[in-house]
């Protein structure tokens, strides 16, 4: 499939997103397919590779695409998730990070409540899959992989409440944050990209659900989303 060349009228990797994001959703790939490499969409596009990377990881968020390391990008079907796509694309500057982290920490804390009366040890094998790939992009230094990852482990545990309503929230909320959190990956990354297989805070949760431990993933949430501002257990001590 051959593009248009932007111009700089916008912002040159909105406009490569956007041209791909419509290309998928007019299912002009089709699901499976793989996308050109980023060479190739450099060349078509007569953009940096810094902006081929900026579109597909913005793909990627709002689950249109997978990149699979030293593969390439795959086109997802559109058609599981259109409603939820759609949704990615409302604007979030009305929250801030304060906002969304306080959020988070109340919906997740109930989640995990729930979760610890009715996982099973499926579930639990699932989430440590899961983590194991997550494991796997921190050593890798792939970014966006750890973001599906972590996106796939809180929805995994959602899952784990066997409550319906539990995941559809979050399946509805959790991509438009994992879009407001995108600018925030790369420091977060960062912060983490020193570590061994099994250290990710992530495991900590796992195994504070495990025990029944509610006080222990109050903790390990606090510890997650002071990547991105300071908070105080007391502050959420009730929830």
């Amino acid at each position: 499939m051959d593009f248009n060349k932007v111009t700089k009228q916008e912002r040159v990797a909105e406009q490569v997103y956007h041209a791909l994001h419509q290309a998928i959703l007019e299912k002009r790939f089709t699901a499976g397919e793989k996308l050109p490499s980023e060479g190739a969409l450099c060349e078509q596009f007569g953009v940096s590779k810094a902006s081929i990377k900026s579109a597909l990881y913005r793909l990627s968020t709002l689950g249109l695409i997978e990149t699979r390391v030293g593969q390439g990008s795959f086109i997802l079907d559109p058609n599981d998730n259109l409603f939820l796509t759609q949704l990615g694309e409302i604007p979030l500057s009305d929250c801030n990070v304060s906002q969304i982290n306080e959020y988070r920490l109340y919906f997740e804390m109930d989640t995990v409540r729930l979760a610890m009366k009715r996982a099973t040890d499926e579930d639990f094998r699932r989430c440590e899959s899961i983590l194991r790939r997550m494991d796997d992009s921190i050593m890798a230094g792939d970014i966006a992989l750890h973001d599906k990852m972590d996106y796939e482990f809180h929805l995994e545990i959602c899952k784990a409440t066997k409550n319906r309503a539990f995941v559809f929230a979050y399946e509805t909320v959790g991509k438009l944050l994992r879009r407001h959190a995108a600018h925030l990956s790369e420091g977060y990354f960062k912060k983490i990209s020193g570590q061994q297989p099994g250290e990710d805070i992530h495991w900590r949760l796992l195994d504070a659900i495990k025990a029944k431990d509610i006080d222990a993933c109050r903790k390990c949430y606090i510890i997650l989303f002071s990547v991105f501002e300071t908070l105080q257990e007391a502050d959420f001590l009730d929830c």
